[in-house]
């Protein structure tokens, strides 16, 4: 279950260092906004908003754990066009041979900068044992169009764990998606302790 140990990564992202410090209280005792419930992420010891008309989806592999909270209904290959994923796995040092702070940075690194993608923005934040890399990118050339991301790769420096935050929506409908996009993340509950 969600604790009050949770940080809200809205402080994060989003808002300023001092917001960061700031611990959520347990997701029962915080209602949702308006279009939204909670989806606990119990394996994670998380919880993300998920808007009522979408989708929700789990998986398991050997070396991660991955949630999809998505508009469309998640089709065999796992291919949707505007969503939420998280992806988190522990223990990057053993599984990656690299901290997941310095995997963190790395993937951030070369994210948005392979062909057919265009980088909008970028910035890292130190918050805590959190390090946080962001990046905003526009991908061209696939079937529906131009699509935009918006990712966060996080990595926990005392339990190393990296974490993968990405919302993700074809570029014509980015300003309607990114409305409900920025408030999931805004809200987005992690365990510091996982």
């Amino acid at each position: 279950m969600v604790r009050s140990s949770l940080l809200i990564l809205c402080g994060l992202l989003l808002a300023g260092p001092a917001a960061a410090q700031t611990p959520a209280p347990a997701t029962g005792q915080v209602a949702a906004p308006m279009g939204f419930k909670w989806q606990l992420l119990p394996e994670v010891k998380a919880a993300m908003l998920l808007p009522y008309t979408w989708n929700y989806k789990a998986e398991t592999s050997r070396d991660a754990q991955a949630y999809f909270l998505t508009r469309e209904r998640i089709v065999a290959g796992g291919q949707f066009q505007t969503g939420m994923s998280l992806n988190v796995v522990r223990q990057m040092q053993a599984k990656s041979k690299q901290s997941a702070a310095a995997y963190a940075q790395a993937f951030s690194a070369s994210s948005g900068r392979k062909a057919g993608q265009q980088v909008l923005g970028q910035e890292s934040k130190t918050q805590g044992p959190l390090r946080l890399f962001g990046v905003r990118y526009r991908v061209t050339g696939g079937t529906a169009g131009s699509k935009i991301i918006q990712q966060w790769a996080i990595a926990n420096t005392v339990t190393d764990t990296f974490y993968l935050l990405v919302f993700e929506s074809p570029e014509k409908d980015w300003p309607q998606a990114w409305k409900l996009g920025e408030e999931m993340i805004k809200q987005l509950r992690l365990d510091a302790k996982v």
